[in-house]
């Protein structure tokens, strides 16, 4: 039984729990740097702050604390984490580790916060419906010119640095808007019905429960006007299926249609095929209207599960996703010719576009079955208790399928929010002096590991705030600045693949080859950019390791076949060596490339080869400098 509070004393808690998600929520929402990433420390002081509301509430409501199958999957998935983490070790392993920890320590006190005091989630929900409304808004004003685009390509993007991320947040906040409306409505009508019975509600009932009412129809409303100008099919698609299971829920469609099947087989099925055709018509259309996106999708998807499948205990560790992409697309290019739709849309991303395949292929098969197990039985639990929060997890976990939210900082903390939701029965049964002990254990180990997480980050940040001011040299091509400055910034930077790329092409614009390739091998740790390939050839031929060399050129070329840079470096040094043949032959295929966009920089490359194909007894040449 929870004990007696007094309600200003209930009110209190509600207005300080809602006072730092708001605050963490706008931290994490204020137009990122992302050079920086400094928001992430506001979003670290607001978790310290639920760590402490966490142990407070315990005390003051003495909640019946539960653990259930949702809290034994997190747990079991935090330790497997913690397993690959020390199993692979590698220059952004500290990074995403730390990220998750956040997470862990955020979902650990949002879990004693909920049970302690279920009113939270109100909160929670309507300050979603409320940053849902504020970035719609920003998305409008973008489209009639009224605020600027944070990217020069995109007309929309809210606060986010893209319209993939800003729809996906945009379509969470819009389910969750509609869920309290349809949840609501029964509530709103009767306090709305006349002025007498409007007077006579308590505050509580008017901010409680009629706030979200009105907040969900101004996030919904909005969403829907500004969804589709993001063009973001993944957006669209995770507040189809919000809407969806809104219907089979809420307006008991899963109920009639068992019960028409019983009445009348043959017009159920009639009718189950025209919705199959409509939605495949609809799922066509999406395909085509970015067709080269949707196969670079698929291709990418095809990359994560061999990832994973080539290691399926451990994987490959936190943060080596993309180092491990970049060598398994090329060893997939380099295995057989491939199809022309797939080496036309190959790319060298930083994150998997499908966070389910890219933490399995970070942590192993194992880490893939208990993520889908645990974002499943939370899901399940909310959805069947009709709480709103359950749609908008549904339209995270959906959108999670088609994008990357979890590397973005907002989108992260969102769905952690979302995930402690849960109220499923217990799955274990602990006594519960034991009980308090072992959340009392908990929240020690949280407080423990913080000061170590922060202090970590703030490093992180200063390191990278110095280091912007620095690469102006780069920018410059004042290379041998850059290449002294940056050896101070290397412990701190060694997770930032842009610094390693940075730093190693000054080195090898200053001549220093040999430590220009090794800092070029931790950047080929962490990215699957073919760049730290092509410099790590260009390093090799300066100091005479031809072979080295080519090897290094083939690499970049299989990673992205597309690209005719690798190869262009590779006929410039088959002509230098005098192979005239292989530089013929290389030549060739750079001149009869057609690019996907056309450039000066490609013209160039042909125009050069071209000239020297031509020549009788080409001299031997050294790789000019792009």
């Amino acid at each position: 039984m929870t004990k007696y509070v007094k309600p200003s004393t209930r009110y209190l808690s509600l207005l300080v729990f809602g006072a730092v998600c708001w605050y963490m929520l706008s931290a994490a929402l204020d137009v990122p740097t992302r050079e920086l990433q400094a928001n992430t420390l506001s979003t670290l002081y607001a978790t310290a702050a639920l760590l402490v509301l966490a142990v407070v509430f315990c005390p003051l409501f003495r909640p019946s604390l539960q653990i259930n199958r949702t809290d034994l999957l997190a747990a079991i998935l935090f330790a497997g984490v913690t397993l690959a983490r020390f199993c692979h070790a590698g220059p952004a392993g500290a990074v995403r580790y730390d990220e998750l920890l956040q997470a862990a320590m955020l979902y650990a006190a949002l879990r004693i916060i909920y049970t302690a005091e279920r009113r939270t989630m109100t909160v929670l929900l309507m300050l979603l419906c409320g940053f849902g409304i504020c970035e719609a808004w920003t998305g409008i004003r973008q489209i009639y010119g009224f605020a600027c685009s944070n990217h020069s390509l995109f007309r929309v993007t809210g606060t986010f640095f893209n319209p993939g991320p800003y729809a996906g947040f945009v379509a969470v906040a819009g389910i969750c808007g509609v869920a309290c409306i349809v949840r609501r409505q029964n509530l709103a009508a009767r306090v709305f019905r006349s002025w007498s019975v409007l007077r006579r509600q308590r505050p509580a009932v008017l901010i409680l429960g009629v706030a979200p009412y009105l907040l969900g129809w101004g996030a919904a409303i909005l969403a829907a006007v500004v969804l589709p100008s993001t063009m973001s099919r993944a957006g669209l698609i995770a507040a189809i299926a919000g809407c969806v299971a809104l219907l089979l829920r809420e307006f008991g469609f899963g109920r009639r249609l068992r019960r028409a099947c019983r009445v009348n087989p043959l017009r159920t099925v009639l009718f189950s095929a025209i919705a199959l055709l409509l939605l495949g018509g609809a799922a066509t259309g999406a395909y085509f209207l970015k067709r080269p996106s949707a196969d670079g999708r698929l291709l990418m998807w095809k990359i994560d599960a061999r990832i994973m499948l080539r290691h399926p205990l451990c994987g490959v560790g936190p943060g080596n996703f993309a180092g491990a992409f970049g060598k398994e697309q090329a060893a997939y290019f380099a295995a057989k010719e491939r199809p022309e739709k797939e080496t036309q849309v190959a790319g060298c991303p930083e994150s998997g576009f499908n966070e389910y395949l890219q933490f399995g292929a970070e942590t192993g098969i194992g880490g893939f079955v208990l993520l889908l197990l645990m974002t499943g039985t939370a899901l399940l639990n909310l959805i069947r208790r009709g709480n709103p929060l359950g749609y908008g997890l549904l339209a995270a976990a959906v959108f999670a399928c088609f994008s990357y939210p979890w590397s973005v900082l907002p989108l992260r903390l969102l769905f952690v929010l979302l995930l402690a939701a849960t109220q499923a029965r217990p799955a274990v049964r602990i006594r519960k002096g034991r009980l308090i002990t072992l959340v009392a254990l908990l929240l020690t180990g949280c407080f423990a590991a913080w000061p170590g997480l922060y202090r970590r980050s703030e490093l992180r940040v200063n390191a990278s705030r110095q280091w912007n001011d620095v690469r102006i040299w780069v920018s410059a091509e004042r290379y041998d600045y850059a290449a002294e400055d940056g050896g101070r910034y290397l412990n701190a930077m060694r997770w930032d693949f842009r610094f390693l790329y940075d730093y190693g092409y000054s080195l090898h614009k200053t001549g220093d080859y040999r430590r220009s390739n090794e800092i070029l091998a931790l950047g080929m740790q962490i990215s699957s950019d073919p760049m730290f390939w092509n410099i790590t050839g260009r390093n090799c031929e300066a100091l005479g390791d031809f072979e080295a060399a080519e090897r290094a050129y083939l690499h970049a070329h299989d990673m992205v076949p597309d690209r005719i840079y690798p190869l262009y470096l590779l006929a410039k040094l088959y002509f230098s060596t005098g192979q005239t043949a292989k530089a013929r032959a290389a030549a060739g295929r750079v001149i009869a490339h057609r690019p996907k966009i056309e450039s000066v920089q490609t013209r160039e490359m042909q125009a050069e080869l071209h000239e020297l194909t031509n020549t009788p007894n080409n001299p031997d040449r050294s790789c000019d400098e792009s």
